[in-house]
């Protein structure tokens, strides 16, 4: 395909403070790397050609964080991650966009599986200091985490009795978010004094990201008020209530921060939803 036929992708963070367009060729495929930092944030990496990528709106959100394989930069207020750079490896010092934040035309995840070119780092030395000190007797099946070591948590029940699920809305596609959603009683959390977090919409949960990494580990649910059930006929309300504890009895937590963990296991076991991104729109 030549330069003519490239297509012009527009991406952005998801609150739009940053935004960007990149020309390229229409996009059938995507380069998957195994290093920790990148399974943590599901990156879906697209190297542009020299002088096809334009920043058209920043505000100064992006933080940057290193290590020891790879540099990248996310958005320190929606916490989407969008550019990065390979420090080792046959990405090395190659410039690298999120695919993930593409929004028009829209470039659905999903589709672009069966065509990874999945590549393989080395020198890939982080490490982060156990939790069982901090669990006491009560052993965890899970333990989850940034990729600094900041933030973490345990879970205490087996992962195998948990729902999987993913989509692919605005927000959960920049994330690469693969949700389960354990009680609460049955996770332990650290670091909650090392996140900012990010809330759309009705505000009724919140997305929480490592200061530092900017790795997603966990959420706050926080629901409607409940006295919106109030106005419900005593029939719908019994059961919306029920639903409403349900979840606000929730403790969700990112599938993909489990230490060691091997996605293409669990991924016949999570639930998808493929709606894309309809509906998301940017305020100028």
């Amino acid at each position: 395909m030549s330069v003519v036929d490239n297509v012009v992708y527009h991406g952005n963070c998801h609150c739009g403070r940053y935004r960007f367009q990149v020309s390229a060729p229409e996009i059938v495929s995507a380069i998957s790397c195994t290093c920790s930092l990148c399974v943590k944030k599901g990156y879906l990496w697209l190297i542009p050609e020299e002088g096809s990528f334009t920043i058209l709106k920043d505000e100064g959100c992006l933080v940057e964080y290193r290590a020891s394989t790879l540099k990248d930069r996310f958005c320190g207020h929606c916490g989407s991650g969008i550019e990065g750079e390979h420090l080792t490896g046959p990405l090395r010092d190659k410039f690298l966009v999120n695919i993930r934040t593409l929004r028009e035309p829209y470039v659905n995840p999903f589709s672009l599986e069966s065509a990874l070119r999945v590549v393989e780092v080395e020198g890939d030395t982080r490490s982060i200091e156990p939790l069982s000190h901090e669990l006491g007797e009560t052993p965890a099946k899970a333990v989850f985490s940034c990729h600094c070591g900041h933030v973490r948590a345990a879970l205490l029940g087996a992962l195998e009795n948990e729902e999987l699920k993913e989509d692919n809305c605005s927000k959960c596609v920049r994330m690469a978010y693969i949700g389960t959603y354990p009680t609460k009683d049955n996770v332990r959390i650290y670091g909650r004094d090392r996140v900012f977090e990010y809330l759309t919409g009705g505000k009724f949960t919140g997305s929480t990201f490592c200061k530092t990494c900017g790795v997603h580990v966990f959420s706050n649910v926080y629901g409607p008020p409940i006295s919106v059930f109030d106005k419900l006929p005593p029939e719908r309300k019994e059961k919306a209530l029920a639903v409403y504890h349900k979840n606000m009895a929730m403790q969700p937590l990112n599938v993909r921060t489990i230490e060691g963990v091997d996605l293409d296991k669990l991924r016949p076991l999570t639930k998808r939803e493929d709606e894309g991104t309809e509906g998301y729109e940017l305020t100028p």
